[in-house]
């Protein structure tokens, strides 16, 4: 009864988001996106949409760690390489369509960061973050030797026809699985929504601020600290569930990668803003597309030159970090602040 009552209350509270023009705009953009793009023939821009989305979902998932918990995390490849390997795998070997396969992955990257709770939270501020890269690393080269999934060469969804497309989830062109990344990320917004404005989030927030001193009020710090592993975990699973169904095709040097899957979703939360909610989904669309759009344009035009684009997506970084260091939305909500204010 309370879970359902915190889902209503997280819908009511959602609610005023909807009132805003910008956001039915947005949503509406999102929703016709894929339409327009096979219409007028452009997978590319159809494929940054859904980049952008998954990575927004990991950054969400992510930023309720760092955020709301202070909790600054470089591994969450560890959930995102779980989930798209069990997703794998349950099509593979077992035939699960992944329809169940997303939620399965969720439930076991949710497990793993469970597990990883218990020697994690013994330790604080970077030696917490350092850990995490070193869990990441661990996975990466568990993953690529052992041979059940594949070892270093990874593994294949099977190639079914088209009597099977909706079973086994394989569309051509990314322009179905917007939608699917729609449908997983409205999940999120109302799952992460109950949980921030409920007391888990308040206690959360005063872990953040100060852990001795939550502790000192009565707040089990461990517990809490472990719901929000286990809640970010289960969301960057899907993430990594939604990268196999759309690829169909994972290997241990992909999904489990420090800089295009860790740094990524963490670059896509500071560049949003780690201390709002909505801040990180709005980075996610801010980053990925500009990072896609400058790797395929500048290896296009400097094939020989490796890691330019590299270079050009830090420069970007730079220019954000030195001009809206709260992050984007947090400047636009210091700087509706302060209107009102004046007003």
């Amino acid at each position: 009864m309370m879970e359902a009552r915190a889902v209503l209350h997280a819908l009511r509270g959602l609610r005023g988001y909807t009132r805003s023009p910008y956001v039915w705009a947005a949503s509406l953009l999102l929703v016709a996106s894929p339409i327009v793009f096979m219409k007028l023939g452009l997978p590319f821009y159809a494929n940054m949409v859904f980049l952008a989305l998954m990575y927004g979902i990991a950054a969400m998932a992510w930023n309720l760690m760092q955020g709301y918990t202070g909790l600054f995390s470089l591994g969450h490849a560890v959930f995102f390489g779980v989930g798209a390997y069990t997703t794998m795998i349950l099509a593979k070997y077992y035939g699960v369509t992944p329809w169940l396969g997303i939620w399965a992955a969720g439930v076991l990257a949710a497990a793993v960061g469970f597990l990883l709770g218990f020697p994690l939270f013994r330790l604080r501020s970077h030696w917490f973050t350092l850990a995490t890269i070193a869990v990441a690393e661990i996975f990466k080269l568990l993953f690529a030797h052992w041979g059940y999934v594949g070892g270093s060469a990874g593994l294949q969804m099977p190639i079914v026809g088209p009597d099977e497309q909706l079973y086994y989830l394989q569309y051509p062109g990314p322009y179905i699985y917007v939608y699917v990344a729609l449908l997983v990320l409205l999940v999120e917004l109302v799952v992460l929504y109950a949980v921030v404005n409920s007391k888990i989030g308040l206690y959360l927030q005063t872990i953040r601020e100060d852990e001795l001193v939550a502790q000192t009020l009565g707040v089990d710090t461990f517990r809490y600290k472990m719901i929000a592993m286990v809640v970010s975990g289960f969301f960057t699973g899907l993430a990594g569930a939604l990268y196999a169904v759309r690829f169909r095709f994972v290997d241990p040097f992909a999904v489990f990668d420090l800089i295009t899957i860790s740094t990524y979703i963490a670059v896509a939360g500071i560049v949003g803003g780690i201390y709002t909610f909505i801040g990180p989904l709005v980075g996610a669309f801010i980053f990925v597309p500009a990072a896609e759009y400058v790797r395929a344009t500048i290896v296009q035009a400097f094939p020989r030159v490796f890691g330019l684009h590299v270079v050009i997506v830090g420069v970007i970084l730079l220019v954000i970090s030195l001009f809206v260091p709260e992050g984007v939305v947090g400047y636009l909500q210091r700087r509706a602040g302060t209107v009102r204010s004046r007003g």
